[in-house]
């Protein structure tokens, strides 16, 4: 059999192959930051280039430590929540619903659709776990997603928001807050000047970065109904003590030496 064809991807899609490839890595040590053998399945499987990855030195770490902060967030709504929802929008080829999945919770994974079509070729729909192709840009996108949520509903935009402008996540915001009242949304930011950074050592020259996050604070000035329920600076613990030996000395100290670091990245579950 032969391997699965990923040219139809746009260079911004192209991107969710950056933190399966990182999953599929990180998974192969002896002591992980997470452990996903289906991402090393995934990986195995896919017509694609990774060494580019390699090459352009793409932070493996820094991306399952993105992930693991994340995954215990969603952890924590799940432990308080039986049964719920957890939307993945922009989903990728992500393997929570895997690491994660209590039996109980509805899974509904929203993407474009050639990356969707991607997807398909690894995960098969089922009564908890539903497949949506569209786009966040156009209208219809709530009400393919609607009828889905059951209980309590939590979003996650994991390495998504970035490619879109401001206005467009206050947008996408205003949407969720209409359309899914007591819910929440978590969501990872860069700082400003740490997003131009990103941008300059990105390996897809054509996937420009655009949304940054300079204070979270700025988040309840969008809308008064929203709340930010955690904000997880770079570093917080307890969420990122059991990855902190990965990284080298210099990133675990220059945390406490320069406070500010905290902020260069951020995770954030905002509640309405």
């Amino acid at each position: 059999m032969g391997k699965i064809d990923t040219s139809g991807l746009t260079e911004a899609q192209a991107t969710l192959l950056m933190p399966l490839w990182a999953r599929a890595l990180e998974s192969r040590r002896e002591r992980p930051i997470l452990r996903d053998t289906k991402a090393e399945e995934i990986v195995k499987s896919l017509d694609f280039d990774f060494d580019l990855f390699r090459k352009k030195a793409v932070p493996v770490a820094d991306y399952c430590l993105r992930a693991a902060v994340i995954d215990q967030l969603v952890r924590q709504f799940l432990e308080r929540n039986e049964p719920a929802t957890v939307v993945e929008l922009g989903v990728g080829l992500d393997t929570r619903s895997e690491r994660l999945d209590n039996g109980k919770t509805t899974w509904v994974e929203f993407d474009l659709r050639n990356a969707m079509d991607v997807r398909k070729n690894f995960f098969e729909s089922t009564p908890r776990r539903v497949m949506i192709s569209g786009s966040l840009l156009e209208s219809n996108w709530v009400e393919q997603v609607v009828p889905h949520c059951k209980g309590p509903t939590l979003f996650v935009a994991e390495g998504v928001l970035y490619f879109f402008k401001q206005k467009q996540v206050q947008e996408i915001l205003a949407q969720l807050v209409e359309h899914f009242p007591n819910s929440g949304l978590i969501f990872d930011a860069q700082s400003p000047w740490f997003l131009k950074l990103s941008n300059l050592r990105h390996p897809f020259g054509d996937s420009h970065l655009d949304f940054s996050l300079a204070s979270v604070k700025n988040i309840e000035t969008w809308d008064e109904r929203l709340r930010v329920h955690k904000y997880v600076g770079f570093g917080d613990s307890p969420y990122y003590d059991a990855a902190m030996p990965r990284l080298s000395q210099l990133r675990r100290w220059g945390r406490y030496l320069f406070p500010p670091v905290r902020h260069l990245f951020k995770i954030v579950h905002v509640v309405w």
